[in-house]
């Protein structure tokens, strides 16, 4: 009986973030000898060196070109050799996939794709597709087709699996495997509380509409000009926003008195900085699947300011987070300033050092007993 790991997207991007990076720290922990890498070529899975696995993880502890060498090297289709997955396997596909690999597992047989396991991140280029390219709905047609037909699906949350059965499947049955992600990618957790930190709040991710960063900057651009040392600071590139929106934020960065900082290109000490420096993180996506960025900022001692539908803080309660409800430019504004006051900042401070947050290790350990139950 074997373990096999589909890394086929990964070895296709090298790629840290993301999806990609649930696939890493899946290598990063696996125990030795526990899962063999595959990948699929020519219409079939070939079976790569076990090194592989520890070249990934070694990856994610060290990005390099050396160790992006070693993966291209190990990860090459010739490397490996044909398998076919017998009946007493199981095939972990952490993946989301387009449509080559998608024709590839509609013609699997039932019996054997039964033996495959999918993590489902989130659905929502099917449910919310006006966040979306027009066409990455279509492209992501043939992967919901698969998922929907297989019966070993875990979830990254409650939310995921909710949706994809009432969405995707249709049905008031609700089965499953709820895998939180963990909130350690950015290294080892905060000890003690920083207290009375500068008035520095930070937006970490990709600047896009579903990120809410028009929202934020409305919020603050009156508090800026009339409140001494306040600071926002947007940590993350800008991927698919309007023209005028991007070139605004360019101006108002290169302004030194307005207080907008921008990071394009952060790496992850770089982010773990940012966090650490800042009274606050905020996060008021309207739609997520998960939501890595706040449970990374309490894993470092720093608050969040959130909205409602943040899954990866549903199982937190209030301890470490002030949500914003409703959410609109008014509500986010009155919760800036309760930030402003440093016993209310403190306060939150001190309560992320009490949350129980998953790892990356446990999320590791829990995928493995999940497919150890094939």
């Amino acid at each position: 009986m074997s373990l096999y790991i589909d890394v086929t997207e990964f070895l296709a991007s090298l790629r840290k973030t993301g999806i990609e990076r649930i696939s890493g720290e899946i290598c990063r922990h696996l125990p030795p000898n526990t899962a063999i890498p595959v990948r699929l070529h020519s219409g079939r899975y070939v079976a790569l060196p076990p090194a592989l696995i520890g070249a990934i993880g070694r990856y994610f502890r060290e990005t390099g070109e050396s160790g992006m060498a070693e993966i291209r090297r190990l990860g090459a289709a010739e490397n490996g050799s044909a398998i076919e997955v017998s009946s007493g396997d199981t095939t972990l596909v952490p993946e989301i996939f387009a449509e080559e690999r998608a024709a590839f597992f509609r013609a699997m047989p039932d019996q054997q794709l039964q033996r495959c396991r999918f993590i489902v991140y989130d659905l929502l280029p099917f449910t919310h597709p006006e966040y979306f390219l027009p066409d990455i709905p279509r492209i992501m047609a043939g992967y919901y087709q698969i998922v929907r037909r297989a019966n070993c699906c875990g979830f990254i949350s409650e939310y995921t699996r909710d949706t994809y059965y009432g969405r995707l499947k249709r049905t008031n049955t609700c089965g499953g495997v709820v895998l939180p992600l963990g909130s350690d990618s950015l290294g080892p957790r905060a000890e003690w509380p920083t207290l009375n930190r500068p008035l520095t709040f930070t937006v970490l991710g990709t600047i896009e509409p579903r990120k809410n960063h028009a929202l934020i900057l409305e919020a603050f651009e009156p508090l800026l000009q009339r409140i001494d040392g306040l600071r926002l600071s947007f940590v993350g590139k800008i991927g698919c926003v309007d023209t005028e929106f991007a070139q605004k934020v360019q101006t108002l960065a290169a302004d030194k008195n307005f207080g907008l900082q921008f990071q394009p290109a952060p790496d992850d000490g770089t982010i773990r900085r940012c966090i650490e420096e800042s009274r606050a993180t905020i996060y008021v996506s309207p739609a997520e699947g998960y939501g890595l960025p706040p449970v990374e900022s309490l894993w470092l001692g720093t608050p969040v300011i959130a909205s409602t539908t943040i899954p990866s803080l549903q199982r937190l309660g209030s301890a470490g987070i002030h949500y914003v409800e409703p959410l609109n430019a008014v509500h986010l504004r009155r919760a800036v300033l309760a930030f402003v006051e440093d016993v209310y900042a403190n306060q939150k401070i001190e309560e992320t050092m009490h949350l129980n947050l998953p790892t990356w290790s446990s999320f590791t350990q829990e995928v493995l007993h999940w497919c150890g139950e094939a």
